[in-house]
């Protein structure tokens, strides 16, 4: 019995099938099988379960494997029922297409395998920001999902999934005062108030980087899952998808308190616009909103009894989650 598991999508997506894979291996002891992923299979690299038996569809010889192999299952985390529900996470979505279990207490944790050039570079690149803006503690900021697209009055992202303009400047105002931050998304959109380093275009440094960082801020992007995947601290902004499908409970999310719109991606691209249109309210954060969100962001980073929010102490406020 030959399988072959492919996946495919954004490399979010891909590292969250890493729990599902080792679980399938730890399954299958006896099995010839290979896991196909277009562009993103370096994510397997340092794990001995699945480093050799991955592949990127579009290397010579690839198609060999798939004319010999009995069994293909295509990975497609997005039309499970209880997926877009908002009932799993995308890493149990995979537990489901993959291992064919509901039962999600034997899956393994979110892990990468950094490699140690690859931990000595994050060094290189921390070092580097501490130099730039001559601070304690460095930040990694990821303020734009994969959508994102620049404009004359600055950026837009229809499917909501990046860091609105006015909480973008917000944070990196204040907190530029107390912290290297490094910038992590394209060249184009970045704020030039911020570090970008120049690293490899696999995206393994990256994750050394948000690895090596005292905190990291993003969105419902890659650089979120990296952190996860070395179990720190993180804020992440959520507003057009679903925080129980694309993020984590022990993050700090940075969500509005009103109505969530199931998207249906990968399914109705119609159906996902609408949703999209409806849940444009959950990326409209008020003034107010977006300082009690950067003060939760300071307690996590120094504490809560260290804050340093140099701004008026904002009251309590109706309409978003702090969680």
């Amino acid at each position: 019995m030959t399988t072959i598991i492919w996946i495919d999508g954004g490399i979010g997506r891909v590292i969250t099938s890493i729990p599902a894979l080792l679980k399938y291996h730890q399954n299958h002891p006896d099995e010839e099988w290979y896991i196909m992923i277009p562009g993103w299979d370096f994510v397997m690299w340092g794990f001995p379960e699945l480093q050799e038996r991955t592949f990127n569809p579009d290397s010579k010889g690839s198609f060999n494997l798939f004319w010999k192999a009995d069994k293909v299952i295509t990975a497609e985390p997005y039309r499970v029922p209880a997926y877009y529900r908002n009932e799993i996470s995308l890493g149990e979505a995979f537990d489901v297409v993959i291992n064919n279990s509901t039962n999600h207490s034997d899956l393994p944790e979110m892990q990468l395998r950094l490699s140690s050039p690859e931990k000595r570079k994050a060094k290189e690149v921390i070092e580097e920001a501490k130099q730039k803006h001559k601070k304690k503690k460095t930040i990694v900021i990821q303020p734009y999902g994969s959508t994102a697209t620049p404009h004359s009055s600055g950026f837009y992202d229809d499917s909501l999934r990046s860091i609105p303009d006015d909480m973008l400047d917000y944070f990196i105002t204040h907190l530029i005062k107390d912290y290297n931050i490094i910038y992590m998304g394209p060249k184009e959109l970045g704020d030039t108030r911020m570090y970008r380093p120049e690293l490899g275009s696999n995206l393994r440094e990256w994750a050394a980087v948000i690895d090596a960082a005292d905190y990291f801020i993003g969105c419902d992007s890659c650089g979120q899952h990296m952190r996860k995947c070395f179990n720190k601290k993180a804020s992440v902004m959520i507003a057009g998808t679903h925080r129980k499908n694309v993020t984590y409970d022990d993050f700090h999310i940075i969500e509005r308190d009103v109505p969530f719109y199931p998207d249906s991606m990968r399914i109705s691209g119609f159906q996902s616009h609408m949703s999209s249109r409806l849940n444009e309210e959950r990326i409209d954060f008020t003034q107010e909103e977006i300082e009690r969100a950067y003060e939760k962001i300071i307690s996590r980073i120094e504490g809560e009894n260290k804050s340093k929010v140099t701004t008026n102490q904002p009251k309590e406020i109706k309409g978003i989650s702090y969680s």
